[in-house]
């Protein structure tokens, strides 16, 4: 004998309604809706035997013999479920990456609210090994002695490249600095230019011009021999040359703006016959769009352009 409410714990904990009816004298019919094969009926007590003792139809239960009157029928009806979508241990293992001594194939991406995305820590290190086709190429490592002296390093089996671009992808950036195994480091996109060349001689007062140039980025201008900054920084100018073969005096000047002098250097010569070298050059902290040009200011020789006799060149320091 298993009382009702013994098999209902059994098979469920609260998933379930119990119904009670007192039947009438030969009753075989009680109405209660109901998922069918997810009851259980009893009778004063006993639990009966469904298609032996009863059947269901999801609207009623139907007693194989009528029931006395006075019977007690209780009729415990379970709520169904769906099992969620579940894995097996082999697929998990597939699936899923271990907390500790794992590897991981494909893309990660790390969505976060805060600030911190990645963590790694260790007692005094803490770093990420990078690989490209099984091979180590390169690491980020954090690194603490204890006593609050803390450093980063970024290394590259070769070379290490700092990027621009929105994405991993080598082609969608520009290298803007590169260290190579060797430790030199270069900048390839640094502002630098030298311009030569003009067929006058450039013996009046005035803006010096040169009609060529080669430089890294456009910041030199041939159409007005001027040099416009792109960003905030100290930049070095020198030029070097020939004076011209006529006159002994030769007073140079570099320009801010046209009007702006910081630096002025007088040359005087042997011979008015002469060609004579001469060299002047600065270092000047500069603005974004502020524009440098070489003026002759005073003298009655002046600077041989012809060809590569003279040039002008700067670039940014720092």
């Amino acid at each position: 004998m298993t009382r009702a409410r013994d098999v209902a714990n059994l098979i469920g904990s609260g998933n379930y309604s119990s119904t009670t009816f007192t039947a009438t004298a030969g009753q075989t019919a009680f109405t209660i809706s109901h998922t069918q094969g997810f009851i259980q009926v009893f009778m004063n007590g006993l639990l009966l035997d469904e298609t032996v003792d009863y059947t269901s139809n999801g609207s009623a239960v139907t007693l194989t013999s009528g029931a006395a009157a006075g019977d007690e029928i209780e009729v415990v009806a379970y709520n169904t479920f769906s099992v969620g979508d579940a894995l097996n241990q082999a697929a998990a293992d597939t699936r899923y990456v271990n907390t500790t001594g794992d590897t991981m194939t494909g893309g990660l991406a790390i969505n976060t609210s805060t600030a911190e995305t990645i963590a790694v820590n260790s007692a005094n290190y803490g770093g990420i090994q990078l690989k490209a086709g099984g091979t180590n190429t390169g690491y980020i490592t954090s690194y603490s002695d204890g006593s609050g002296s803390e450093s980063m390093y970024i290394g590259g089996a070769d070379t290490v490249n700092i990027h621009s671009g929105t994405n991993h992808a080598l082609s969608n950036g520009t290298t803007r600095i590169k260290i190579d195994a060797s430790g030199n480091v270069t900048m390839p996109l640094q502002p630098a230019f030298k311009a030569w060349g003009q067929d006058s001689s450039n013996t009046s007062n005035g803006k010096v011009t040169f009609g060529s140039a080669s430089q890294n980025g456009s910041h030199y201008s041939t159409a007005n021999s001027r040099f416009t900054c792109p960003v905030n920084g100290w930049y070095l100018f020198f030029c070097q040359g020939l004076t011209h073969s006529v006159g002994t005096r030769l007073d140079l000047q570099f320009k801010v703006n046209g009007s702006t002098i910081i630096k002025e250097q007088r040359f005087y010569k042997h011979s008015s016959s002469n060609h004579e070298s001469f060299h002047i050059e600065v270092m000047h902290y500069l603005s974004a769009n502020d524009y440098v040009e070489l003026h002759k200011n005073y003298g009655d020789s002046g600077v041989y352009t012809w060809q590569h006799w003279s040039f002008f060149q700067g670039f940014l320091v720092a």
